[in-house]
């Protein structure tokens, strides 16, 4: 979700999940349009009765009080100045969907990722560290590095895809059988933090970290990098630059910050989390280019 990204007009579905907030709230919410970009299937731009403007986003996988408590957190952090966005309402919707109405925070998505973008993204990371010291109630979330999750990511997708992912599942419940194989800290996680979950000013000073959908997460600070990387890759497919103007030496300059931060075995842990997270998804989206992709990460590292 992007906050200011250049508005298009809203769907039918959008316009549905507002009605449906304002149904269960009474709150008044007008749509104004819907963000062009976006993690998560793109965000609704809305009108509160006062003229404040708000964004509306759904979490799926979360649940109600995980997106409570992330309000909670989000909260807290704007008090230390994290450019955060205020959580102003959080309602139960059909199906298990959280619907989020939050501050639409100032700037836009990057246009273009390079180097420079990616040293103030990783200087915003390290303002993450040790926030949720006082928080224990926040968890670190499970790598599922020995056993599928309870609903993603599975191994049997892996199992049942080919014989490169079989190879790259064999050797992720390896990393997973080592002692150390589940994540620790205190730091603000953000799990999903990519280039178009960052807004930016028109000097590229970071304006806002949004997207926090699949709820704040207690951990090292530098997990939320991997998923960067692969994002990055990903981005890197279209031939024109990608989502985001993605510079290869913006790759380049976060593998060689991962590198040089994070011990191998930790660095190699968090990368099968991420492998066998990403081709669960891309599998089932069945898309041939980005699972050979996906499966090119993985094998990177890991093989």
């Amino acid at each position: 979700m992007s906050d200011n990204a250049t508005a298009k007009p809203a769907t039918t579905e959008h316009h549905a999940l507002v009605a449906e907030i304002n149904e269960r709230t009474g709150r008044g919410l007008v749509v104004t349009g819907m963000a062009d970009q976006g993690e998560t299937g793109g965000a609704v731009f809305v009108r509160w009765p006062d003229g404040h403007d708000g964004v509306v986003t759904r979490s799926y996988d979360a649940g109600l009080d995980a997106m409570r408590r992330t309000a909670e957190v989000l909260s807290m952090l704007r008090g230390r100045g994290l450019p955060v966005p205020r959580h102003e309402l959080v309602v139960q919707l059909d199906n298990g969907v959280v619907g989020v109405v939050q501050e639409r925070l100032p700037g836009t998505p990057p246009h273009r990722t390079d180097a420079d973008m990616i040293n103030a993204v990783l200087a915003m990371n390290e303002r993450f560290a040790g926030l949720l010291t006082s928080r224990p109630d926040v968890p670190v979330p499970p790598l599922h590095l020995r056993h599928s999750g309870p609903e993603f990511p599975r191994h049997e997708t892996l199992a049942g895809y080919n014989d490169r992912s079989r190879r790259l599942l064999k050797i992720i419940r390896e990393v997973g059988a080592a002692p150390v194989h589940e994540m620790i800290g205190d730091d603000l996680v953000h799990t999903d933090y990519t280039i178009p979950n960052v807004l930016v000013d028109d000097s590229g000073k970071i304006t806002g970290v949004v997207d926090w959908n699949f709820g704040v997460a207690r951990g090292d600070r530098h997990f939320g990098l991997i998923k960067l990387r692969f994002d990055l890759a990903w981005a890197r497919l279209d031939p024109t630059g990608g989502h985001n103007g993605v510079q290869q030496e913006a790759i380049d300059h976060l593998d060689n910050y991962l590198a040089a931060t994070l011990e191998p075995d930790l660095l190699r842990m968090y990368w099968a989390h991420w492998t066998l997270t990403m081709l669960h998804w891309t599998i089932r989206a069945g898309e041939p280019d980005v699972i050979d992709l996906h499966l090119r990460l993985g094998e990177s590292r890991l093989s």
